[in-house]
């Protein structure tokens, strides 16, 4: 069954690829509700501590990182995508919110994560550069070294320096 979950992301991804329309992306002046997706728990740990040592608990953070079991709530995983690779309802939160911007903090994402980035309406995605991240992403940098939280601390940097200058 599992196989057969994996075999239909995988093609409602490149589907939603090639039918993946340009839409103006809107800069987040001030962030009040943030999503994150990362590869596993310790990235989106790691994320979501980022976030909050900037804005505190002044911003809604939702999100999750992909796991193949249902570990605990922020687990985000193929049980909660139907037969053809379709999120379900577990995700509407995720799916209608506004969300400001959607944070990915890992440069190699699972199929399932990377389809609900692309199903997201969210107007501004940021992340580190890789060739499966350049479509999806708004907004990329170049890591430096495998330690996540310096290469965090340079993205956020970044961001806000452009969020001054707009």
């Amino acid at each position: 069954m599992k196989w057969i979950k994996d075999r239909m992301i995988t093609y409602q991804l490149d589907k939603a690829l090639k039918n993946k329309k340009k839409t103006e992306v809107a800069f987040p002046i001030n962030p009040r509700r943030v999503a994150i997706l990362a590869s596993n728990k310790e990235e989106f740990l790691e994320s979501k501590e980022m976030l909050r040592k900037i804005w505190g608990f002044n911003i809604r953070i939702i999100g999750g990182y992909f796991s193949e079991e249902n570990t605990d709530a922020e687990a985000i995983c193929p049980i909660y995508f139907s037969i053809w690779g379709l999120p379900t309802d577990y995700f509407n939160e995720f799916m209608e919110e506004k969300l400001d911007f959607i944070l990915v903090p890992t440069l190699h994402l699972s199929p399932y994560l990377r389809y609900l980035l692309l199903a997201n309406k969210s107007r501004f995605k940021m992340g580190f550069f890789s060739k499966e991240n350049s479509p999806i992403l708004d907004f990329m940098i170049k890591t430096e070294g495998e330690n996540l939280k310096p290469n965090l601390e340079k993205l956020m940097a970044y961001f806000k320096k452009i969020k001054e200058t707009c």
